[in-house]
């Protein structure tokens, strides 16, 4: 009998430029909603699926043989349970190489960085319910923040908690950028939007994404917020 979870892992590092470790996660913190969802062949086709969308996590449920992908993942209450129909697979997370990394950004709101200063993107806290001691910058054209991380890193795929307050929808035309010496920044990652208040949002990064320096930015309309509780940046390493 073929380990589904082995095959998996083998079936992606083939068909795509880099190994994508896909690996079963029994438990989560977040809930997916807002999914695409269809009738698929295989555990293989639903991975295909999510791969195509550049998903960092899918579900698929055995028994009916549905597959969902490319969800807004929201937090889980601890009130709630988790589907046990679904099997949910995830990108293994190996280092969030963002944590306690000094960062500095194109503004602070009202000029207040003990409010809401970017040493609270990276700080390793997300409680969805505060307005305060969180990232929050001026209106801008393209607001941006740029986190040193601890060397030139091969990147894998970045998690961002939106503000859970209000003004998620905020959160929208998002460029992931890297660098190796911040005098050039290259796009390896694009989130569409609009963010939603109080959900997560992961963006898998092309491949190669290799930088010191990790940036954000907004890159369309012309009166923007850039606005989040937190920020983690994955190494597959």
């Amino acid at each position: 009998m073929i380990n589904v979870d082995i095959f998996l892992v083998t079936y992606l590092s083939i068909s795509s430029a880099m190994s994508q470790w896909y690996g079963l996660r029994p438990d989560s913190l977040f809930t997916p909603i807002r999914c695409k969802e269809q009738y698929v062949a295989s555990l293989l086709h639903c991975a295909a699926l999510g791969g195509e969308s550049k998903d960092v996590r899918f579900s698929f449920n055995l028994e009916h043989k549905y597959c969902r992908w490319n969800c807004t993942n929201t937090f889980l209450n601890t009130t709630e349970t988790q589907n046990k129909d679904w099997s949910l697979y995830v990108i293994k997370e190996k280092r969030n190489a963002a944590l306690l990394r000094p960062s500095t950004a194109s503004s602070v709101y009202s000029n207040g960085p003990s409010l809401w200063g970017t040493q609270y993107a990276t700080d390793g806290l997300h409680s969805f319910n505060t307005y305060t001691h969180i990232f929050v910058s001026q209106l801008e054209t393209s607001p941006w923040i740029t986190v040193t991380l601890d060397g030139p890193l091969l990147l894998s795929f970045v998690r961002v908690y939106n503000r859970g307050d209000c003004c998620g929808e905020r959160f929208h035309d998002v460029a992931f950028e890297v660098s190796i010496d911040r005098a050039s920044f290259e796009q390896r990652g694009f989130f569409r939007g609009p963010g939603v208040t109080g959900r997560m949002e992961e963006v898998l990064l092309d491949y190669p994404a290799i930088g010191q320096y990790f940036r954000m930015r907004i890159t369309q309309g012309s009166s923007n917020y850039l606005n989040f509780e937190e920020i983690e940046v994955y190494t597959p390493y």
